[in-house]
């Protein structure tokens, strides 16, 4: 999750509140900053983008948040790196990251607004145009990634990250948004414990009913984009304002008003990770896609089991089907992440 690029505010019972995202990743980076954190985010998004590296490509950040992802992205030898946000703590909090790496000087930073579409159209075409949980916190989701469209390069590549209203049906998306208005209204001390109860509901309780430790979760060591656990959790619980998409919608308005190919979604976290280029473009994704096959999945479909906290087998929401040749690409429990196939 990264940083709001816009200067939207939204009303609450408690006034009208914007949650402070440059704050915690000024914090973040001020007590959890790492090389470790750095090579996994790199790790990451060139995995994302299927390169080994960024040399000869610029990268443009929209919502840099932290600025970790722009660090990562001079680190894997990006030739021109430009970075903004509209929260002033996350643009001092980049400048900072900036310095530490000797302030380069193709790695360029600025406050600005995706929502400003004449701000946007100053940039010049950007191979990667990259931005991570940021247009859906801008009040008008819709119209930033429009926006941050504009600069992607004839043969470039839009990669954003959005929060999906797939993954929710109990508690809905609206149960979510409401959490979001009692953190923003609660004191100190309330959010410290909205933060905890989050944790033990969805991290540590369920952690000790597999047997598992949950420390590795809560120390944020298992974070594969270089992020931490209780940076992530105050960015989930205090985002607002916030928006949802369905991956559908998404595709759809890309392809249809932005005339964007889908190459690449990554889903099943609250973030669904979606990579694009403009339809007819050439890149090393040409390859990529010239490889895959396409199988129809043939029902009828099986319900999948879950185990329940007593031990109960009983229904969950998803189904699933049987792929044949899945190969040694398929997902297991030691690489839960690891399957290429989009469905």
């Amino acid at each position: 999750m990264v940083s709001c690029a816009v200067p939207t505010e939204q009303a609450s019972t408690g006034g009208d509140v914007r949650y402070g995202f440059g704050k915690n990743w000024e914090e973040f980076i001020e007590r959890s900053f790492s090389d470790e954190r750095v090579e996994s985010s790199l790790k990451h998004v060139l995995g994302f983008l299927k390169v080994p590296d960024l040399k000869g490509m610029s990268f443009l950040d929209v919502g840099s948040g932290s600025g970790l992802h722009s660090l990562a992205a001079f680190r894997a030898g990006a030739s021109r790196v430009v970075s903004f946000d509209y929260d002033a703590d996350a643009v001092r909090t980049t400048r900072a990251l900036r310095e530490r790496a000797g302030s380069p000087a193709h790695w360029t930073i600025e406050q600005g607004s995706v929502l400003d579409r004449d701000y946007m159209k100053r940039f010049a075409p950007a191979d990667v145009v990259y931005s991570w949980g940021v247009l859906h916190h801008t009040g008008q989701m819709w119209t930033a990634i429009e926006n941050a469209s504009l600069p992607i390069a004839p043969s470039g590549l839009f990669y954003i990250a959005l929060y999906t209203s797939d993954m929710f049906i109990k508690p809905t998306a609206d149960y979510w948004l409401e959490i979001k208005r009692r953190y923003n209204s609660a004191t100190s001390a309330g959010k410290t414990r909205m933060e905890w109860s989050y944790a033990w509901t969805n991290t540590i309780w369920p952690s000790l009913l597999r047997f598992r430790n949950p420390l590795p979760l809560l120390t944020g060591s298992n974070q594969t984009r270089g992020m931490s656990y209780w940076t992530d959790v105050k960015d989930w619980l205090g985002g607002w304002p916030m928006e949802f998409a369905g991956i559908a919608e998404t595709k759809q308005f890309c392809d249809s008003r932005l005339g964007l190919e889908l190459l690449n979604v990554n889903a099943g976290e609250a973030n669904t990770e979606y990579l694009f280029r403009r339809k007819g473009a050439s890149n090393h994704w040409d390859s990529i896609l010239e490889g895959r096959k396409i199988q129809t999945l043939q029902p009828p479909f099986e319900r999948r089991l879950r185990t329940g906290r007593r031990g109960r087998k009983r229904e969950g929401h998803a189904y699933r089907a049987i792929i044949q040749d899945a190969g040694p690409g398929a997902d297991d429990a030691a690489n839960p992440r690891r399957s290429q196939l989009m469905l």
